[in-house]
Formats: C-alpha cells, structure tokens, sequence
C-alpha cells in the first residue's frame, strides 16, 4: 500500500526547480568569491548545475504536459459516458411517452365503457319500473371516478399535471366517503350497493 502510494505522488517540481536555482546561484558566487581571491574553481559545476536546472525545467514542463492530457483524456471518458447514459434515457423516455398513450387511449376507452354501462344499468332500471339511481348518474358517476384517479394520480401529479386539474385526493377517505383502502372496483361496489340491493330485492319478491 505505501509502494503504490508513492508511486502516485508526483514530483515537487517547482520545489526542486527552487533547490536546484539555489544551488546555481550559489555556485555561481563561491567562483565569484574565487576569482576575487584568485582561487582556482571547476567551471564544471556550474555547467552541470545549469544542465539541472535545465533538465528539471523541462520535466516540469513535460509534466503539465502530459498532466492536461490525461485530465482531457478522463474528461473525454466522461463525455462518452455521459452520451451513453444520455442515449439509454433517452430510449426510456421514448418507452415512457409510448406507454403513457397507449395507457391513456386505454384509460379513455375503458372510461367511456364505464359510462355507457352506467347509462345502460340506469335504463335497465327504469325499464323494471324503478327510479334511475342517484349513483348511476353521469355526474356521480365522473366524480367517483375523478376522485379514484386523483388518488391514483396524486402522488406522481399533485394536484395538476400541466393543465390538467385534479381533486384533493388525501386522506383514509375521499370525498365520496369511500375509503382508500378498498380498490376503485370494490369502493364502487359499495357505493352503488344500496341502490342495486333496492331493485334486486324488489325483483325478488313474489
């Protein structure tokens, strides 16, 4: 572990370049200091210590070099992987928008069902010589059905999607008085119960 965390570090190359400038200078006075004294002095040393400076100048620079490319290499990486995450959302999007038609065509279908049959049991009804029910009733049949889809809605929507408004659908109840618990099937279930159970029971005696 300690290997692979030195391996990592890199040189302190601006701290070396400082050493390295040092020591030219301080080279370069100590001939200064043994001409002045008339002193022999090996001019080797500044060469070399220039050669130093050099060299370490240009690791330095090589050093960015090769530091930008690997910063755009892994900011290049990214930008392939952020095209193909962008691709598959984009796929999902598309499933979305598709499944939310058809779902919607669906919902409109089943909708109209659902009022042509209410219609049709209010008729049934009348033909058997009783009163439409009030739960039959266009009106109290939208708003059963305004109030399940709100609640089914609701915590996806709030209480609008766009510029479609939906009821306040919260709570253990609706506003029907039906519970949430039950499905929109079964809450429907009971609140026309008493209206049915009136003309079944009336069928039924002799």
């Amino acid at each position: 572990m300690t290997e692979a965390l030195a391996t990592n570090l890199q040189p302190d190359w601006e701290g070396r370049r400082r050493v390295a400038s040092d020591h030219l200078d301080e080279l370069r006075r100590v001939r200064g200091v043994a001409k002045l004294e008339g002193r022999a002095f090996d001019s080797r040393q500044i060469v070399e210590a220039e050669a130093e400076l050099d060299a370490i100048a240009a690791a330095q620079v090589e050093a960015e070099r090769r530091r930008r490319e690997e910063q755009e290499a892994a900011a290049q990486a990214k930008r392939v992987e952020l095209r193909a995450n962008l691709t598959e959302t984009m796929d999902a999007r598309s499933k979305a928008i598709t499944e939310a038609e058809l779902a919607t065509y669906k919902l409109a279908s089943a909708l109209e069902q659902l009022l042509a049959t209410s219609r049709d049991v209010s008729r049934i009804i009348q033909a058997l010589g009783h009163s439409a029910p009030m739960s039959m009733e266009e009106n109290s049949v939208k708003l059963r059905a305004s109030l399940r889809m709100a609640a089914i809605l609701g915590p996806v929507c709030g209480n609008a999607f766009g510029r479609i408004s939906f009821p306040v659908a919260r709570g253990p109840h609706l506003a029907d008085g039906t519970s949430l618990l039950d499905s929109w099937h079964d809450s429907d279930a009971l609140k026309i119960a008493s209206d049915l159970s009136k003309v079944i029971t009336a069928e039924k005696t002799p």
